[in-house]
């Protein structure tokens, strides 16, 4: 009975001419719905299927796109992979590493300059975001350790769009599901990272007393005369047992940031900071290799922490209406800084800049 009325829909000729030039004008140049497709469709194609099309749908543009050139073999911890404007321009490029040697040229091209990390993640996903992206560094114990007897590290970078002032939830979202991905392809035995929220809360300035673990030192430090009046304040970027951890120290009355200190945690770091102190300071002939340095506008200190290194820096660099700290009040706050994070973390006696203020440049 039901059947009787049912009948198969045959197209006339005329319909079927009107849907190949409909769906010739959609593959052959219009797109016009390719917006509403593409991030489903690279979701499914690029970067081994890990990503999430509702986070691709925030960070690609809807101009024509196409997969960039791709290679993986994330049995062995390696990929590249991302996204294409049809002018050749990237909207998404992604990068996995686990061997030593590539992790350290991947994140040294982070240490030309002295630049801290301009947004570190929240407590759980150990990484940073800085001038060329946002990196994610894993240790991997299931992986051993390398010739050096480093730990292996399983490293995830993912230049797309971020917003440097409230960071970008959405490549975050990226990078940790292809970080999850990879390191479970790859036999690391990483604790999965968790997916952050779409919203991210901006920690604010509070006071020093209330700097917690990672900064609450500032409020023990003797600091230089209050800029403006209003007492100095403190903004905690990260949890203090982080692998990249920062806070800064702020004007409470103007809000600006007059210095910033970062701690970096782990054998990665030692030639990165090698490249930032060759490439920024002008040193005297037979000065150590592994000497601590202080500038006028920035200096490091380094330990051995559970076996591995540790770096901090401290920096402070003028903004547009001029404020910043001179290199002889930024050095003791720094080893204030070291001493207080070495004593946190059951590290060894650090090694300090001395008094010399190096000059900057080479």
């Amino acid at each position: 009975m039901a059947a009787a009325g049912w009948r198969k829909w045959v197209p006339g000729r005329r319909a079927v001419v009107v849907l190949v030039v409909v769906l010739a004008v959609l593959a052959g140049g219009g797109y016009a719905a390719k917006p509403l497709w593409q991030p489903w469709w690279y979701a499914t194609n690029v970067c081994a299927g890990l990503l999430s099309a509702d986070d691709l749908a925030e960070v690609l543009p809807t101009k024509q796109l196409q997969a960039a050139e791709e290679e993986a073999d994330l049995a062995h911890g390696r990929m590249k992979c991302g996204v294409n404007t049809s002018d050749h321009e990237f909207s998404l490029m992604a990068r996995v590493e686990s061997d030593p040697g590539e992790v350290d040229r991947l994140l040294g091209r982070e240490f030309t300059i002295p630049t801290p990390p301009r947004f570190v993640f929240p407590a759980g996903i150990p990484g940073f975001q800085a001038g060329l992206g946002h990196y994610l560094v894993q240790e991997c114990p299931d992986l051993g350790r390398d010739s050096l007897g480093r730990k292996r590290r399983l490293v995830t970078w993912v230049n797309g769009k971020w917003d440097e002032k409230h960071g970008t939830p959405a490549t975050l979202r990226i990078a940790v599901s292809l970080a999850n991905g990879a390191a479970e392809k790859a036999g690391c035995g990483a604790p999965r990272l968790p997916l952050p929220q779409r919203a991210v809360l901006r920690p604010t300035a509070v006071p020093l007393e209330k700097g917690g673990a990672g900064c609450g030192w500032l409020a023990r430090a003797r600091l230089p005369e209050k800029p403006a009046g209003k007492s100095w304040r403190v903004i905690a970027r990260t949890d203090p047992h982080a692998a990249v951890t920062s806070c800064a120290l702020v004007d409470g009355t103007s809000g600006a940031e007059y210095a910033e200190f970062s701690g970096w945690y782990g054998d990665w770091t030692d030639k990165s900071f090698d490249t930032l102190i060759g490439a920024n300071v002008r040193l005297p002939r037979g000065f150590p290799d592994d000497g601590q340095v202080m500038t006028e506008h920035f200096g490091t200190a380094a330990a051995r922490c559970e076996g591995e290194s540790a770096h901090w820096e401290a920096s402070s660099y003028p903004d547009s209406a001029g404020r910043s700290l001179a290199g002889r009040e930024l050095r003791p706050l720094l080893v204030a800084f070291a001493r207080d994070q070495a004593e946190r973390r059951g590290c060894g006696r650090p090694a300090l800049p001395g008094q010399r203020i190096f000059p900057s440049g080479r």
